[in-house]
């Protein structure tokens, strides 16, 4: 059913004061509900930054703490550093300290040999012969003389060396100075009770050592030369390059 509408004027115009009467009750209301809303904006806002403010103390912080730890961590590698090189100086210094005692002992056991009244030996002798390896096919040889402890004098003299092998399938026998390194004026020796001679030796390309002669010549009138081979495997055989 459609409701009547009054053509009256002044039934127009109370319908139209009362629309106009709602609407500013609805502007009102609108305007009173945008204030309370704003307001709660800006508390929101308050909160965020107040938060905000927090968080970034909790940074500060935790940058502090990250800093410590990054200086603890860099404190613990530096120790572990410390002592890994610790360790390895203690190694090297212990390996050092072997090879002392084990020259000493080869002195210890040398003199034994010497004064040893049932090893007494007259005259001129070889005690030892050594070679090793230092690397990139260079060698050390190590030639210790001696004389019987009931020697009162001075011997003198000088020594050889030489060595035999295969050149490019060719037998060749290589003297001392075509295999030393640096150059020597002379081979003498002279000493009361023991010498230790050493040099440093290089073998030609493609030669093959197969044996080691050393020749002692005094040079005391009447003395008889001494020579002593030996094979070039036997001498090398468990020999360590030298670092």
């Amino acid at each position: 059913m459609t409701r009547h509408q009054c053509p009256h004027p002044y039934h127009q115009t109370k319908r139209r004061r009362t629309i106009e009467r709602s609407s500013l009750f609805v502007v009102i209301v609108g305007l009173i509900l945008f204030f309370v809303l704003g307001r709660f904006s800006v508390k929101s806002v308050a909160e965020y930054q107040t938060e905000n403010g927090l968080l970034q103390t909790s940074i500060v912080e935790l940058t502090k703490v990250n800093k410590k730890l990054v200086k603890q961590q860099d404190f613990v590698e530096s120790s572990k550093k410390i002592d890994a090189q610790a360790q390895k100086d203690s190694r090297r210094s212990f390996t050092k300290l072997h090879q002392e005692l084990s020259d000493i002992k080869e002195q210890l056991a040398f003199y034994q040999r010497v004064v040893a009244p049932e090893t007494l030996i007259k005259g001129l002798y070889i005690n030892s012969f050594e070679i090793k390896p230092l690397g990139k096919g260079v060698y050390e040889y190590q030639l210790i003389l001696a004389q019987g402890a009931s020697q009162k004098r001075a011997v003198k003299g000088q020594y050889a060396l030489s060595m035999v092998g295969d050149l490019h399938g060719e037998e060749k026998e290589l003297l001392l100075k075509e295999m030393l390194v640096k150059q020597v004026a002379s081979h003498d020796f002279s000493f009361k009770y023991y010498e230790l001679l050493t040099g440093e030796i290089k073998l030609a390309d493609g030669f093959v050592a197969k044996e080691v002669s050393v020749m002692v010549n005094p040079s005391k009138k009447g003395s008889k030369a001494i020579q002593q081979q030996w094979l070039w495997r036997e001498l090398v055989s468990g020999q360590k390059v030298v670092d």
